[in-house]
């Protein structure tokens, strides 16, 4: 059994390290203690995972981009069904080919934006607000939150297949918002 934070042990470490140790079990990714995510190994294969409401090669693809979950491996045979058949050498060139292009994407996403709109910043979400832990409302695309200085807009990008999150110095008109990012194809 070990224990640790994807803030220093990345997804990929994680699968990587799974396969050469031969490691049959499951590992669970949480976040405040609540279960989000899990990934089970059998003989080292990774035979499937699941984030929130995302199954297979996708839930482990979304896992890559996330920092702030812990995990905790168990040995023990993974309960749910396969639902990955891909080599893991295949996977894990494709995680790392997918999480570069989200990175550059996020680069060319902060650029977009006219200095009208006083862009904080951007970057993956992190599943910090509840309202997406419940795997009914996972699949929700358009989600903003104000706090009396900042807005913050969580949706899910089209042209990446992330949910992102963005920050605003101020309340902006969503209508506006909207417009601009369906007319820069982003939805």
């Amino acid at each position: 059994m070990f224990t640790g934070t994807l803030k220093t042990f990345s997804v990929t470490n994680l699968m990587q390290m799974c396969y050469n140790d031969n490691n049959t079990g499951t590992v669970e990714f949480t976040k405040n203690n609540t279960s989000c995510a899990r990934m089970g190994f059998s003989n080292g294969r990774l035979m499937y995972a699941k984030l929130l409401g995302i199954e297979g090669i996708e839930a482990v693809k979304q896992l890559t981009l996330l920092q702030d979950l812990n995990f905790n491996f168990t040995p023990q045979a993974p309960q749910m069904g396969a639902n990955i058949k891909t080599d893991i050498n295949f996977l894990l060139l494709d995680c790392s080919r997918y999480m570069d292009e989200c990175v550059e994407y996020i680069g060319r996403l902060k650029n977009l934006f006219p200095a009208k709109y006083a862009l904080k910043g951007a970057r993956f979400y992190q599943y910090a607000h509840n309202y997406f832990a419940s795997y009914d409302l996972y699949h929700v695309k358009y989600f903003e939150v104000y706090d009396q200085t900042d807005m913050t807009v969580i949706y899910q990008d089209k042209n990446i297949g992330a949910r992102i999150e963005i920050l605003f110095e101020n309340k902006i008109l969503t209508n506006d918002l909207l417009m601009f990012m369906d007319e820069k194809d982003i939805f």
